[in-house]
């Protein structure tokens, strides 16, 4: 009887340490090598682009801070034509950023206005709003403390 307890035991000493072992080894990895390094630079950007059903005859834009506008115009359809072509805009919105530290971005449209801010906190960071509208459609840029009309241009304030 204690020759069957002593093997029992052992086979079972055996198994646990074996066990152990194998999982410890498969888990334990090979040194990395690597360096001292450190990150001195990063840059984000987001691109969104959305198209809008427009009715009104002219759109104002009103920017603040880090913000640009370019102006691509369509050509207006002619004749007949014209009364079953859908109107519409495209707002491309492009932000960039480095790193993220206090930069506040906001923007609203109601159809007639569109409102963009872009802030910068320590590091730089810009928004470029790229408007695609139909040709007889004018655009008015409003910064403080000028209002210009942006022909198919970049539209820059500072």
């Amino acid at each position: 009887m204690r020759r069957t307890w002593l093997i029992v035991g052992g086979v079972f000493t055996l198994a646990t340490v074996g066990g152990l072992g194998a999982g410890f080894g498969l888990n334990v990895g090979l040194p990395e090598d690597s360096a001292d390094t450190s990150l001195i630079y990063s840059t984000t950007a987001e691109t969104t682009v959305s198209a809008y059903r427009i009715t009104t005859s002219e759109l104002f834009v009103e920017v603040r801070g880090e913000v640009d506008v370019k102006v691509i115009v369509t050509p207006a359809s002619k004749g007949a034509r014209r009364l079953t072509v859908e109107r519409r805009l495209t707002v491309e919105r492009r932000l960039t950023w480095a790193g993220d530290d206090g930069r506040h971005q906001s923007e609203s449209w109601n159809g007639r206005w569109l409102r963009a801010e872009m802030m910068c906190g320590v590091s730089a960071c810009g928004a470029l709003y790229t408007l695609t509208v139909p040709e007889d459609t004018p655009v008015w840029l409003i910064t403080p403390p000028r209002t210009l009309t942006c022909p198919p241009r970049v539209c820059r304030h500072g």
